[in-house]
């Protein structure tokens, strides 16, 4: 007969000793050695290398022996047809024999008498192995050994080191180390017994002395596996054979899927050779660094085209992932990188992990002469970084001390000094230099657009300009893809415009649609979804306010100051307008000091406003009292323009209106007055401020009050409103007035879920159709208005009285924000033949 192959190295099974059995070989033991005497021992083991099969056999042969069974273990010089049917014979490693020893074990597993246990991997498979396991099928127990599992971790590791029974990071760090790839474990749980593990860096030391071990199995690994392995430690993304991928899977390599294990590919990576490394990276063979150890092996290669290489990678990887851009730039320092020539590169990275400690620490000291490469981009990192600390004077001071010119420069610092107050009169006018030849680009525009829809702002007939531009630009910045920072956010600017002429939907259309499509990068998506809670609190939407609050700090995102101050401001809003007056007290003191780290500026005077009324309703008074001397100082610098100053003196008046100070309205009043000719918000809101001064002196005019209210709620400010009738109703000794008005205040309310005929909207395609859905009643009245129905007539027709016809169409009037009668008509049709349709 022929003799047996010689076993070739495979996976380390040292590991698999007696005490480290995973559940499938525990399996594997009590069903081979479970049947009773008369019944042939028959079954087969199949499973990767490591996996637990020898061992398998090993303690099986052990139990026989006790059992009184005689067993042989199949040798080279084993005569398998002189070994008795009722002897069982052990068979390891089936897949390394010849065709000529699997023909004789296949006629002896034909005979259903004999006992044979064959053990062997899932590859290779040839024939006559593949005839041999089925032909054992169909009268003996087939044994799959499978991976590591969690319960095999748990109880090992505390077989292994008790201490560890009840630490769940261990089990975790192991199963995600290794892939669950069983041989792999076993080493991990048996290095914990040497080792006092206390955390990630003890789990760091362990992982490496296993790789060791891991390079020894890649050493002994075939050519074309071992090939493979090295492909995927680098992010190797081309087709491989299956058979390949099967072989690797057999030898303990590779995860089912083809992929590889943390712990294999930092070992194939380490093992590399330094030159090949270099190689990769220099030519670019490497199309995506899924691992900042990639370059682990850098670390001795002092390479100027590898450091200049692994820095363009790092400037590559910065929109996508910041962290790894820093390791990145940090191993091309190491291969020799240049570091004022990194300098751009690492502070933008900086930035963009939010890490402004470390640009502060980059950029301290430094000076940067005019010809200094990328000097922008270190000005907008620089005065970026001072806003989100709350400081918008500095960035102001960063952009005039850098006095770049070009025009995306000039924008940005035109941003900054807007926002601390600072234009001065060479910069109120635009100095814009005649355009160049060269075809214009896309950022170039936006910044155009921007520019001078922003000045528009500060002018009386802002609306007309800035309600076209801004917008726009915000809708090119987005297509610009532009990840740079900048100071405010084109949406964000676009969408305080349009609150600050009680335009609402375009408010929610223009964040909503710079979130859909991430306007500047990952980075600015908490400082959307924050603007967005803003928008949806004024529109009457606190579920979405909150979930919109939710996911600016999903992932365990943590806010830089300033957007932890508007989100401070957002919570405090959702308590004022839904919670009483004690839900209120516990919102501020639990958001006070979040707001003391950061300074007012000019695109955060909304939040302040809101600030200032809560810190009135707590009684808080000093400490509002600083912010908004800073906010009124802010808006008279740029000459009180009415779309920026009218939210913030309403928050005077409605403090002087909780403080019972009427003196401290006037001003704020006479300014809104001033402002009413060129602003729809200021005019709404002088209308409420005459009207709740009358009130409070004792004059209540219920149509009057009803009006104003309703002139707040299409405005945003639905809370005042309710507000405002409320203590309209509690002035008041005419029974029929108090009911009237208080009706009012109820329809005004703002409310926690959304109202039956206004559900939320998921986005600015819905907004129309949403908003303006009706009920059924308010259709069966507007359907009436259209007729040119009076009060009575609309009350006659469908049994109901007038005021509440009135009520009704009030109610529909604001739904639709229609600030006329003969825009009501025209809103109602479209709704109606939309319906219809």
């Amino acid at each position: 007969m022929s003799t047996i192959a010689p076993a070739a190295p495979t996976a380390p099974t040292a590991a698999l000793t007696t005490s480290l059995r995973f559940a499938s070989a525990e399996r594997a033991i009590v069903a081979l050695t479970s049947v009773d005497k008369e019944t042939a021992v028959r079954g087969v083991l199949s499973g990767n290398a490591g996996s637990g099969k020898s061992v398998a056999l090993r303690r099986t042969r052990a139990l026989l022996a006790e059992q009184g069974r005689a067993s042989t273990r199949l040798r080279a010089d084993t005569n398998v047809a002189a070994i008795p049917p009722g002897e069982v014979l052990l068979v390891d490693d089936a897949h390394l024999l010849d065709a000529e020893v699997l023909r004789e074990l296949v006629a002896r597993a034909e005979d259903p008498e004999a006992a044979l246990v064959v053990a062997a991997r899932s590859w290779p498979a040839p024939a006559a192995l593949t005839a041999l396991v089925r032909t054992l099928e169909h009268s003996g127990e087939t044994v799959l050994l499978s991976d590591a599992m969690p319960g095999d971790v748990r109880a090992s590791l505390a077989g292994t080191s008790p201490s560890l029974a009840s630490t769940p990071r261990c089990e975790d760090r192991v199963l995600h180390d290794t892939g669950g790839i069983a041989w792999l474990a076993h080493e991990c749980i048996n290095a914990h017994a040497n080792v006092a593990c206390r955390g990630a860096e003890d789990h760091d030391e362990i992982d490496r002395a296993i790789e060791l071990r891991i390079a020894h199995v890649l050493d002994l690994v075939s050519p074309e596996v071992g090939q493979l392995i090295e492909d995927l430690a680098v992010g190797g993304t081309a087709e491989v054979a299956p058979e390949l991928i099967a072989e690797g899977c057999a030898e303990g390599l590779l995860l089912r899927n083809g992929l590889l294990a943390p712990l294999v590919a930092g070992a194939a990576r380490r093992r590399m050779p330094a030159h090949r490394l270099v190689e990769l990276v220099r030519t670019g063979a490497i199309d995506y660094v899924p691992d900042p150890s990639l370059a682990d092996g850098f670390e001795s290669v002092r390479d100027t085209e590898l450091a200049k290489a692994l820095a363009a990678r790092a400037v590559a990887t910065i929109p996508t992932d910041p962290n790894l851009a820093i390791t990145l730039f940090d191993r091309a320092r190491a291969c020799g990188a240049d570091d004022d020539e990194t300098l751009p590169g690492r502070v933008y990275a900086a930035w963009a992990a939010g890490r402004l400690d470390d640009v502060g620490a980059l950029l301290d000291g430094r000076e940067f002469a005019p010809d200094y490469p990328q000097r922008q981009l270190v000005a907008d990192v620089a005065a970026s970084s001072w806003v989100e600390r709350g400081i918008m004077p500095l960035a102001d001071q960063t952009y005039r001390a850098f006095a770049l010119s070009d025009e995306i420069s000039r924008t940005h610092a035109l941003l900054a000094a807007a926002g601390a107050g600072r234009l001065t009169a060479e910069t109120h006018a635009s100095d814009a230099p005649a355009a160049a030849a060269a075809a214009p680009s896309t950022i170039a525009i936006t910044m155009n657009m921007l520019e001078r829809g922003l000045r528009s702002t500060f002018t009386a007939d802002a609306p007309t300009t800035a309600l076209t531009d801004l917008p726009r630009a915000s809708e090119l910045y987005t297509a610009s893809r532009t990840s740079t920072p900048i100071p405010e956010l084109p949406a964000v600017i676009a969408a305080i415009t349009a609150i600050g002429v009680g335009d609402l939907a375009t408010a929610h259309a223009v964040v909503h649609d710079a979130i859909r499509d991430q306007q500047g990068g990952l980075r600015q998506q908490p400082h959307l979804h924050l603007w967005c809670a803003w928008v949806s609190l004024q529109r009457e939407r606190p579920a979405d306010a909150r979930e919109a609050l939710r996911r600016a700090t999903a992932d365990g995102h943590t806010l830089l100051p300033r957007d932890d101050a508007l989100a401070a401001a957002i919570t405090v809003g959702l308590a004022r307008r839904h919670e009483d007056s004690a839900g209120l007290a516990s919102a501020w003191e639990s958001v006070k000091a979040r707001l003391q780290r950061t300074e007012p500026d000019l695109y955060t005077l909304l939040p302040l406003g809101e600030l200032i009324i809560s810190a009135a309703r707590v009684g808080d008074i000093a400490w509002a009292q600083c912010a908004f001397d800073s906010g009124l100082r802010i808006v008279a610098e740029l000459g009180d323009p009415p779309l920026w100053s009218a939210p913030l003196h309403w928050a005077g008046i409605q403090r002087g209106i909780l403080l019972n100070q009427p003196a401290d309205l006037a001003p704020h009043a006479k300014a809104l007055v001033a402002a009413a000719t060129h602003n729809r918000l200021a005019a709404m809101m002088a209308q409420a401020g005459r009207v709740w001064t009358a009130v409070l002196s004792g004059h209540v005019d219920p149509e009057a009050v009803e009006v104003a209210a309703q002139g707040l709620a299409s405005v945003g400010l639905a809370w005042d409103g309710a507000r405002l009738a409320g203590h309209g109703a509690g002035r008041s000794d005419d029974r029929k007035v108090i009911a009237r008005l208080l009706a009012c205040a109820r329809d005004l309310h703002p409310r926690e879920t959304p109202r039956a005929d206004s559900p939320p909207t998921a986005s600015p395609a819905a907004e129309a159709s949403a908003d303006e859905v009706l009920s059924e009643r308010e259709r069966e009245v507007a359907e009436l208005v259209i007729q040119g129905k009076t009060y009575a007539e609309i009350g006659e027709a469908i049994f109901i009285s007038p005021r509440t016809a009135e009520h009704h169409i009030a109610h529909i009037r604001r739904r639709v924000n229609a600030t006329s009668r003969s825009e009501l008509l025209s809103k109602l049709r479209i709704i109606l033949e939309d319906g219809a349709a």
